[in-house]
């Protein structure tokens, strides 16, 4: 009996010292866990106070399997300055909690209000984000997923911005007086459709900038060749009011630069021709993803505003190197981060120019040389002023 009770006692004792050591490690998670937490609330709500910097975090942790799917849309909508300050908070404390990362822009109705909104998300957390868009009373929101699901999100880290406006014009454009001309929309079947039929005779206007156009484009398509939105507002306008008659079809990356350009121009009391592709390139490519027996209109890559620089839509490579000439559509920086120039590289002239876009920048890079240029934007986008200096 002796030897019962001690053996009882023993096994008492190591399952009683297993549950003590059971208890102290999970308090330690629960300190670690919550001094996480806690130590997130307080640099968050440093963003939150100081309202002349975006809301933005790191990438959260994710389990290992986790696979991302690019969402994209828009919605122009009046949104009042303490709403959008509102939303702001709202929508990052959210979108935080599910490991959503991206880039949202909101602004006020004072511009082109409303919000638009790129974003790569945990796929299994697709539903419960829609679900939370949709219960923010901003409308009927029609969201466009990218071609392909990532094993990394395509941002960085998710950053919530407030913007005067939602799209660049030159002239001011409250948001009620933004009328939607949802007659001029066309959704990627009908558009499709109406080019197909037209071919060559059909006045195609690309509404994005120059290196976006270069890797991928539909057929036909006019290049503006501008650096700015404004600039290509410019050169339709005198398209449209050189051939008054005609319809004419314009695209862009989502949907939204064609949106407000249609609303631009129906304030103005001309466009009443004017045809936009609803969704964007982003929509036309999901639709032919769903509809394999059709020939795609559109060839090479959609320019995106992630580290993606592009997805690609076709197999076409329609640009080139700009340092080799050799068939290529990838985008980078130039390497010169006082340079920075978005330009197309080949992986033998990334390696043999140091990720550099020039002698000029590979020699600053390697210390040979100083950087003495000011900031000029167009020389960050336009590969040949940088190289005829």
């Amino acid at each position: 009996m002796h030897c019962q009770l001690a053996s009882r006692i023993l096994v008492q004792s190591s399952w009683q010292g297993a549950l003590r050591r059971s208890f102290a490690l999970s308090s330690s998670c629960r300190r670690f866990c919550n001094n996480v937490v806690n130590h997130q609330h307080q640099s968050n709500s440093h963003h939150r106070n100081n309202k002349s910097h975006p809301i933005s975090s790191s990438s959260p942790i994710t389990p290992v399997a986790t696979r991302y799917r690019p969402v994209s849309f828009y919605r122009l909508t009046p949104l009042s300055q303490e709403r959008v300050e509102q939303l702001r908070k709202q929508i990052f404390d959210q979108l935080t909690t599910w490991g959503v990362v991206g880039r949202i822009y909101l602004a006020p109705e004072q511009g082109i209000s409303g919000i638009n909104c790129q974003i790569a998300a945990p796929i299994h957390m697709l539903p419960m984000v829609r679900q939370f868009f949709d219960s923010l009373d901003m409308g009927q929101i029609e969201y466009t997923e990218g071609l392909e699901d990532l094993d990394t999100p395509c941002f960085r880290k998710l950053r919530v911005m407030i913007k005067k406006n939602l799209v660049a014009i030159k002239d001011v454009l409250p948001a009620n007086e933004i009328e939607i001309q949802k007659e001029q929309h066309l959704d990627p079947e009908e558009w499709h459709r109406q080019l197909s039929e037209k071919g060559s005779d059909a006045i195609l206007v690309d509404m994005r900038n120059h290196y976006e156009y270069d890797i991928g484009r539909f057929d036909h398509a006019i290049k503006l060749d501008v650096d700015t939105f404004r600039e290509g507002l410019d050169e339709l306008e005198r398209m449209m009011l050189a051939r008054p008659d005609k319809e004419v079809y314009m695209y862009c990356t989502g949907g939204i630069r064609c949106t407000a350009t249609s609303s631009y121009f129906a304030n103005k009391g001309i466009g009443k021709n004017l045809k936009m592709l609803k969704g964007g390139i982003t929509a036309y490519g999901q639709y032919i993803r769903q509809n394999p027996k059709e020939q795609s209109l559109f060839r090479g890559k959609n320019f995106t505003f992630d580290d993606r620089r592009g997805e690609r839509v076709t197999h076409d490579v329609l640009a080139r190197c700009f340092q080799c000439g050799a068939p290529c559509d990838v985008l980078h920086n130039c390497a010169n981060t006082r340079c920075h120039l978005l330009f197309v590289q080949c992986d033998e002239c990334r390696t043999r120019m140091n990720k550099a876009c020039s002698d000029l920048c590979r020699q600053v890079l390697e210390g040979k040389r100083t950087w003495n240029m000011e900031y000029d934007y167009h020389r960050q986008i336009r590969p040949s002023l940088l190289c005829n200096e």
